[in-house]
């Protein structure tokens, strides 16, 4: 068969789709859901897997965190136990406990640490105003961005002003030296809802009741493993190592399996799609008897009558896959705003850290889409077009 029968088939196939043009554009836009769906479900899921792993590299891939296990506290013994430790660069003792502020109705974390340990705590240092405090037993606060300025964009507190935070019974006031910029879920803790004060201070607060969490920076990242096995050896049940390595190798892990599951949900909707293929193709043939018997009359042979339906079920897979793609990229860069306004009118914005990402659309998930796609519209077209490249001339001209 010539290369201009090709075209031929081709310009057959799609004057047949425009001729029943309400009933393709529908079958198109059935196929272009399950890629829509796709893209912009995996889009979420990749962009806040890039954000996590993005923050969690600030912190470093030397840093490992030993967090109690049970309610007896690290101590300074213990820090210094760790410091001591062949690999260990330096061993940063963190202090933690909720408090409460007024007007704000979800608790706040109090962190204890010195000034020079916060980009080390917080992967670095940024500030919206003001700056850190003075490693001096004195009431002064570094305080987080949603706890300075609320959902609306208002200002709570400023450098300067002082802060009234609930500490069970009892009421405390510490001056403001600086807002840190928004971090989102960064960090051990998240820094938009902490009040960061000076360790000597908390320790007069609570008179020296221990540390919660001790962050750990090896000298290199290759003996990250072999430093944090010696720390758990000394602690053994007492602490809970956990690495920044590992903690990326699970994100990744999660959001991989949270991607495939999204995506064979979304495949349900290709079920629909391939349906409708059928149905559109099964009526197409059952509407062209008698052109089919008069094209194989006038020489076509059954693999060019084939060959027609299939270039459809073709065609109807591509401008899915492209409907699919433009409107998935389109939502998958509203859906963020949808969730922000949602999170806001629900009253629930301020409950919990906001991982501040940006939608990535995967290359392999949109070819995995529109592979999908094409291949269920080609399987779907398979036996309409077989039916009619099995009609008999003489029958289709007599019945068509």
């Amino acid at each position: 068969m010539s290369g201009m029968r090709y075209w031929d088939l081709l310009n057959l196939s799609w004057r047949q789709l425009k001729e029943r043009r309400l009933r393709s554009i529908l079958t198109v836009l059935a196929v272009a859901v399950g890629v829509t769906t796709i893209i912009s479900a995996s889009a979420q899921v990749e962009g806040a897997r890039v954000s996590i792993l993005e923050n969690l590299g600030k912190l470093g891939p030397d840093s490992i965190i030993v967090t109690v296990r049970g309610r007896v506290p690290f101590t300074d013994v213990d820090v210094a136990r760790i410091s001591s430790l062949n690999g260990v660069l330096k061993a940063t003792p963190v202090l933690r406990m909720n408090v409460r502020i007024q007007g704000i109705d979800n608790p706040i974390t109090l962190v204890g640490i010195s000034s020079r340990d916060l980009p080390d705590f917080l992967g670095e240092l940024r500030l919206h105003e003001g700056g850190p405090y003075p490693d001096l037993p004195t009431p002064q606060a570094l305080i987080g961005n949603k706890i300075a300025i609320d959902e609306t964009g208002q200002t709570r507190y400023r450098e300067g002003q002082p802060i009234l935070v609930q500490l069970g019974q009892r009421q405390l006031v510490f001056t403001v030296t600086g807002v840190l910029d928004t971090y989102g879920a960064a960090g051990i803790f998240p820094p938009d809802t902490s009040i960061f004060i000076p360790r000597e201070y908390y320790n007069h607060l609570v008179r020296g009741s221990g540390y919660s969490v001790i962050l750990v920076k090896a000298e290199n990242m290759e003996i990250v493993d072999q430093v944090s096995e010696t720390i758990g050896d000394v602690f053994g049940g007492r602490a809970t190592i956990t690495t920044i390595k590992h903690i990326a190798e699970m994100v990744t892990r999660i959001t991989d399996q949270i991607n495939l599951l999204l995506t064979a949900i979304a495949s349900t909707s290709f079920i629909a799609a391939g349906l409708g293929t059928l149905n559109i193709m099964m009526i197409s043939v059952l509407e062209r008897v008698r052109e089919i018997g008069i094209l194989k009359a006038l020489g076509m042979r059954d693999r060019g009558v084939l060959l027609i339906y299939v270039v459809q079920g073709l065609l109807i897979g591509i401008f899915g896959s492209l409907v699919g793609f433009a409107v998935g990229s389109l939502v998958a860069h509203l859906i963020p705003s949808l969730i922000s306004g949602m999170s806001q009118r629900a009253g629930v914005a301020g409950e919990f850290p906001r991982l501040a990402y940006s939608p990535i659309i995967s290359p392999a998930y949109l070819g995995m889409a529109s592979l999908i796609s094409i291949l269920v519209t080609l399987l779907a077209s398979a036996y309409p077009a077989w039916r009619a490249s099995k009609l008999k001339p003489v029958e289709a001209l007599r019945y068509g």
